[in-house]
């Protein structure tokens, strides 16, 4: 007896294990949008190829550091000659040249002659009229403008995901909609069909009924498809769930009232500072500043040290001879076809090109953020406004439904309450959706969107593998 409440005992344990693998295996993973984020910013290829374009830049910001050091080149050259004047040459720098060769006929045909040279030379620009410089300051300017430029696309990504992960929620929340109105007019269809068995209505009643609730399976069946949709969209951002599916923050009216007050003129103060955009322009704008600089350099001379040490021998690496080269020189292009001045008009241009995007951009900043901010305030005026419609709408169909069973409203009254009930609930949902992509836009314009989007996101690191 004994035994057998111990293998009972057993059984039922181990039955309860495989329950609770079983149903922690279908649980669908929940994600928060901060950790979504997250995700997408580690795996997000757009953001690769900005990363790869920054390397780049700051590999021309190096180059531009490295015209200010010395230039060293080395030399081997082997050469075989009987040109008189080459020949000649050789002789001296291997120190090899005797009296007998002032003769005439050994000037005139000195015969074949081998000669290895081998040479190191340096050069230092001394003055270049600022154009070292400013291309370094050029460089620079680049790569601080690529740098905001990636900010600028981790923004971009970090809002698409926003405007996914909502988007994901909100389709399912069309589809909650959707099946509860398939389910109200079932029962609708039902009760209609019990009261014309009883004679209480007549067949167009109850054919009418059918249609309506044709209807709304088309609706659900449109928003099954939506939801498809929508998980792919989400799933090309953050990568697929362990468990197959993500578990999304649902669209509740809490979330849009925790909006703060809005002041447009201190949004635009703060999109000045922290707007990627605007950072990048204002960075490329002081290197096209630089390239006028540089235009005008080209007009004036340049000077240089040079120093070059060189070994002449008949034979390789035996019996060398060294000499030494050192000096000054001074460049200075007096004509070119009036080139140079063509190239400072064009580099002026540039930097006046530059000049007006950014007040191009100040512009349209400032109307991006006047557009959040009604589209902020007027989609929060809606979430209230939607959430008193829904209660109506319920009390409604609730009257129009008692009223029909007592024989007192049309069968078109209600399923005009039905619609109407549906219509509300979907208004609702696209109101706290709305609400919260306004919200993230207003971020977006004005440079805090990953501010908002990383709060209180988990500082685990990235899966490993998770971009591949």
């Amino acid at each position: 007896m004994i035994q057998m409440t111990i293998e009972k005992g057993a059984s039922v344990l181990a039955g309860a294990l495989i329950l609770l693998c079983l149903g922690s295996s279908v649980a669908a993973e929940q994600i928060q949008v901060t950790d979504a984020v997250r995700r997408a910013l580690a795996r997000s290829p757009d953001v690769r190829i900005v990363q790869e374009q920054l390397q780049g830049a700051e590999a021309r910001r190096l180059r531009s550091v490295g015209s200010f050091l010395p230039k060293i080149d080395f030399h081997e050259q082997y050469l075989r000659t009987n040109q008189p004047v080459g020949s000649f040459g050789s002789l001296l720098n291997q120190r090899r040249f005797a009296e007998q060769d002032f003769a005439v006929e050994r000037l005139n045909d000195p015969g074949s002659l081998d000669n290895f040279e081998t040479r190191f030379r340096l050069y230092q620009p001394l003055f270049t009229g600022g154009k070292l410089f400013n291309h370094y300051k050029a460089a620079q300017s680049e790569e601080k403008a690529m740098q905001h430029q990636l900010c600028g696309m981790r923004e971009q990504v970090a809002f698409r995901t926003i405007e996914s992960y909502w988007g994901l929620s909100y389709a399912r929340e069309q589809e909650g909609v959707a099946q509860r109105a398939v389910e109200t007019a079932q029962e609708s269809l039902r009760e209609i069909e019990l009261l014309h068995k009883e004679g209480a209505v007549v067949r167009s009643d109850l054919l009418s009924a059918m249609v309506t609730l044709a209807h709304f399976q088309d609706s659900l069946i449109k928003a099954r498809g939506g939801v498809k949709v929508a998980e792919r969209r989400l799933v090309l951002l953050i990568g697929d769930s362990p468990d197959g599916q993500w578990e999304l923050m649902p669209l509740e009216p809490s979330i849009a009232e925790d909006i703060v007050a809005l002041d447009p003129d201190k949004l635009v103060s703060t999109a000045k500072m922290k707007r990627s955009d605007y950072a990048s322009l204002k960075a490329r704008h002081d290197a096209a500043k630089a390239g006028v600089r540089i235009a005008r350099a080209a007009l004036l001379p340049a000077v240089g040290f040079e120093a070059a040490y060189a070994w002449n021998a008949p034979r390789f690496a035996r019996d060398q001879e060294g000499s030494y080269l050192v000096g000054v020189g001074i460049e200075w292009n007096l004509f070119n076809g009036m080139q140079d001045r063509a190239y400072l008009r064009e580099a002026q241009s540039t930097e006046a090109t530059v000049r007006h995007e950014l007040k191009a951009l100040e512009d349209k900043i400032a109307l991006e953020i006047e557009e959040a901010v009604v589209a902020v305030t007027t989609s929060r005026e809606s979430v209230r406004a939607t959430e008193k419609s829904v209660g109506q709408a319920e009390e409604n169909l609730r009257i129009i439904s008692q009223r029909y069973r007592e024989g007192l409203a049309t069968v078109v009254e209600l399923e005009q309450a039905e619609l109407a009930l549906s219509r509300s609930r979907l208004e609702r949902v696209r109101a706290i959706y709305d609400v919260l992509i306004a919200h993230a836009r207003l971020k977006l314009a004005t440079g805090e969107i990953i501010d908002m989007a990383t709060a209180g996101a988990s500082p685990d690191p990235p899966p490993k593998g998770l971009y591949q």
